[in-house]
C-alpha cells in the first residue's frame, strides 16, 4: 500500500462525512449535494481509469503460459482492465445523473429554488 492511501481514505471519509451532514432543507443544501456527489464520482471515474491502465499494462508483463503467445497475453489484460473501466464510466453516469437531480429540481420546483433578483444600487453621484 502507498502512502497516499491512508491520505486519500481519509479525505473520502470527510466527504462521505460532509455528505452525510447535509440536510436536505434548503435548494442550496441539494445543490451542495449534488455538486459533492459529482466530485466525488469524477475522482472516483479517474482513479479507477488509472488503475484500469495499471492494471493491462502490469498484466501484459507477465509471462505467457505454455502454448500461448504474448498477443494472447495482451487480449487477456485488455480483457481483464476492462471491467474497471466500465466501473469508471459507471461513476462518470453518477455525475451526470447527480447534475440531472439539480437540474429535476429547478425545472419541477422552480418557484422554491428560484434565485431571487438583487437590485441594483443606485448611483446618485452622477
Amino acid at each position: 500500500m502507498t502512502e497516499s492511501a491512508p491520505t486519500e481514505r481519509s479525505e473520502l471519509k470527510r466527504i462521505m462525512s460532509d455528505l452525510e451532514s447535509i440536510e436536505f432543507e434548503t435548494g442550496s443544501d441539494i445543490r451542495r449535494y449534488t455538486e459533492t456527489t459529482r466530485k466525488l464520482a469524477r475522482a472516483l471515474a479517474m482513479e479507477l481509469e488509472f488503475s484500469a491502465q495499471e492494471l493491462e499494462a502490469a498484466l501484459k508483463e507477465l509471462p505467457p503460459g505454455s502454448g500461448e503467445s504474448r498477443m494472447a497475453m495482451r487480449r487477456k489484460a485488455r480483457s481483464v482492465a476492462k471491467h474497471l473501466r466500465r466501473c469508471a464510466e459507471a461513476q462518470r453516469v453518477v455525475g451526470v445523473e447527480a447534475v440531472r437531480t439539480w437540474a429535476s429540481l429547478h425545472k419541477h420546483f422552480e418557484y422554491l429554488v428560484k434565485r431571487k433578483k438583487r437590485k441594483k444600487a443606485l448611483d446618485l453621484s452622477a
